[in-house]
């Protein structure tokens, strides 16, 4: 239902936002879904063990037929001289009915039930953090996928003013070559400088298709939709640079990788010690009420009390098995964390550095931008005048376009880095990017 709406949303809206996109992937995405039912299977764990605390009421019935008479009611003594027996005298029938209403309750088992249920507790807030690491990473991934949907775009309209501007000097060359005032040789110049944009340009158109079929299965709708939908430009509107100490103090308190790891380390612990508790007996009690009766006699009632104690003398070894395999469970979860924390910082460290260097590209290509619209224009006013050479006007004009493609790039590039950055200290949300961006 959730995906209907997002998808007959999307069909309403003419502009579709990062946000947007990040929200739609984050409601019918299988991996986001898959996380959640982990989830409630976890929930479910915790109930299932800390129903284990409390009584057991069991409610059993039977009716038999046997083949010859069978005693209904059971005996509780034998007749002495001249005293009938307890109870009466013993009756048969064929057919007896007995049913029976038991209360089970282990009072004691040394901690055994209590580790259970905290394992199951720590797993189910590892599946939380599996959750938000699943739609953090799948947010990522659809504003990666949105910016490179974006970029295509952007950079297939400068490849289109590209081939515009070759037209018009194509043209320019002509006119100049029929009233004999030109070369041939620019004529075959333009019009190999034209091919190879027309090339390139059907590159990038392909890159933008698959680009759009990737952002369309992310938003669960057709790849017609997707291509109809305009895309609203994303500015960041923050461009300082991080302090690394505090983005790794962030990254190992809010991290959900991290977090996952360490609940999981806890819920082994605590199995452990579940498994170690077996080392010790039971201590139950029970409570029960029987009812008899058959076919021709009437309902008889009797109850019970009992005090039970369990402890399995010899097992095979199964026992130290299985306390030895928790306690390896248990080793291995804490070096899990361990290598968790490591990779946490390795990434933080990865995505800073992604940060400064998309920053440093965005400042050198604007730089490049200007100062090649400022030789492009000499070289054009030169040609025009006969003072340059058609050569140098196509070679800055290329320059230009390309260096504008390259901005572009750069320009969405460092959103990626930013959005990586939040993914790795657990901030990535349609929130945050809705702070930290600003939409055109």
């Amino acid at each position: 239902m959730i995906a209907l709406a997002l998808a007959l949303a999307l069909q309403d809206s003419s502009r579709l936002t990062l946000v947007d996109a990040v929200q739609r992937s984050l409601g019918h995405y299988p991996t986001v879904a898959l996380a959640r039912a982990n989830v409630g299977r976890a929930a479910a764990d915790v109930g299932e063990s800390r129903s284990a605390r409390l009584p057991r009421l069991t409610f059993d019935a039977t009716a038999t037929r046997w083949e010859l008479p069978a005693i209904v009611y059971p005996l509780h003594g034998f007749p002495s001289a001249g005293n009938p027996p307890p109870g009466g005298n013993p009756v048969f029938d064929q057919t007896t009915f007995q049913g029976s209403l038991f209360a089970n309750w282990t009072v004691l088992d040394f901690g055994a039930r209590r580790g259970r249920v905290r394992a199951a507790r720590s797993a189910e807030g590892a599946a939380e953090a599996a959750l938000s690491t699943a739609e953090q990473a799948l947010a990522a991934r659809t504003a990666t996928a949105y910016l490179r949907v974006l970029t295509a775009r952007q950079t297939l309209a400068a490849s289109d003013q590209r081939i515009a501007a070759l037209l018009a000097e194509a043209g320019r060359t002509r006119r100049l070559f029929e009233e004999g005032r030109g070369a041939r040789l620019q004529v075959l110049r333009v019009d190999a400088q034209l091919a190879r944009a027309r090339a390139e340009r059907s590159a990038i158109a392909g890159a933008l298709d698959v680009a759009e079929h990737d952002l369309a299965q992310l938003v669960g709708v057709a790849h017609d939709r997707i291509a109809g939908v305009a895309l609203a430009e994303a500015v960041l509107l923050d461009t300082s640079l991080v302090d690394r100490a505090v983005v790794l103090e962030r990254a190992g308190s809010t991290s959900p990788e991290l977090a996952e790891a360490r609940r999981r380390a806890e819920a082994a612990e605590a199995a452990a010690g579940a498994a170690r508790a077996t080392r010790y007996p039971e201590v139950r009690v029970s409570a029960g009420v029987v009812p008899r009766a058959s076919s021709s006699s009437d309902l008889r009632s009797e109850w019970q009390v009992g005090a039970g104690l369990s402890y399995p003398i010899y097992t095979g070894g199964q026992r130290s098995a299985q306390i030895d395999r928790a306690e390896a469970d248990a080793r291995g979860a804490a070096e899990q964390r361990r290598l968790a924390e490591f990779n946490v910082t390795q990434a933080a460290d990865r995505a800073i550095a992604g940060v400064v260097e998309a920053r440093a590209r965005v400042v050198a290509l604007e730089a490049a931008v200007a100062a090649s619209e400022a030789v492009v224009e000499t070289e054009r006013t030169a040609l025009e005048i006969g003072s340059g050479t058609q050569t140098d006007y196509l070679d800055a004009l290329t320059d230009l376009l390309r260096e504008r493609a390259g901005l572009i790039e750069a320009r969405h590039g460092e959103i990626v880095t930013r959005v990586e950055l939040a993914r790795v200290t657990g901030a990535l949300s349609p929130a945050f990017l809705a702070q930290h961006l600003e939409t055109r």
